[in-house]
């Protein structure tokens, strides 16, 4: 429904507005206050402005989930407006989506939370370095407690989720068998405008996790697609 209602011209409310008549309509309702975000405010981690106007050339980044039954979804997506990447922003949206594979890969029954977010910024690290952001040299140089990927990802990897959001979990003890957690890692280029994040909800198993949102677009080509078919 909203790849389909984006456009430039629309403002972020509007785009609120669909997913509002789309949960209430199923019996549910917002899982928390959404985070609409059209080009910088992206860079905003918690921004709930939701008032601008979509602009041409921009991403929209999208945190926004439903709660049902007293159990809440909790989901990031980030789309362009126009209904196609430009080839900065598909080079930015596809190291995400790597680092985020990798991080679902990577969540198992047994493991720490610090240790999968320590091999998230690993991951993260390289692709930053791919993209020109952080330099070699950078991370040598880089202070310990302060390390120079924190520019541009900034957060935790993943938390608890269930009967609150931020469900009750703590980093120090090995996840559960049958724990959600979700995975949500992100760019953030101030000083390019732009940010990307992305997130599903994983269901942890011993043998394999499950994707609870796998049939959600994540792609770019799928989410691209699904935006051209606007209007039709």
């Amino acid at each position: 429904r909203v790849l389909h209602f984006v456009k430039p011209g629309v403002t972020e409310m509007e785009i609120e507005a669909e997913f509002a008549h789309e949960f209430i309509r199923n019996g549910g309702h917002f899982a928390y206050r959404p985070i609409i975000a059209t080009g910088a405010s992206a860079c905003v981690l918690h921004y709930i402005e939701n008032s601008a106007t979509c602009q041409k050339g921009e991403l929209l980044l999208l945190d926004v989930a439903a709660s049902h039954a007293n159990y809440n979804a909790d989901m990031t997506r980030t789309i362009p407006v126009t209904g196609r990447f430009t080839r900065r922003q598909k080079q930015v949206y596809n190291a995400v989506l790597r680092v985020f594979r990798a991080c679902v890969k990577g969540l198992s029954p047994g493991k720490k939370t610090k240790d999968w977010q320590k091999e998230a910024e690993q991951a993260m690290e390289r692709e930053l370095v791919d993209l020109g952001l952080i330099s070699l040299p950078d991370i040598k140089r880089q202070d310990p407690d302060s390390p120079a990927l924190k520019k541009y990802f900034m957060h935790g990897i993943g938390h608890p989720l269930g009967l609150d959001v931020h469900d009750v979990g703590l980093t120090t003890e090995p996840l559960p068998e049958g724990c959600v957690m979700t995975v949500e890692p992100g760019i953030y280029i101030k000083e390019e405008g732009l940010a990307v994040r992305l997130e599903n909800d994983i269901l942890v198993r011993e043998n394999g996790n499950l994707d609870l949102m796998a049939n959600i677009p994540i792609e770019a080509e799928e989410i691209e697609a699904a935006m051209q078919k606007r209007g039709r």
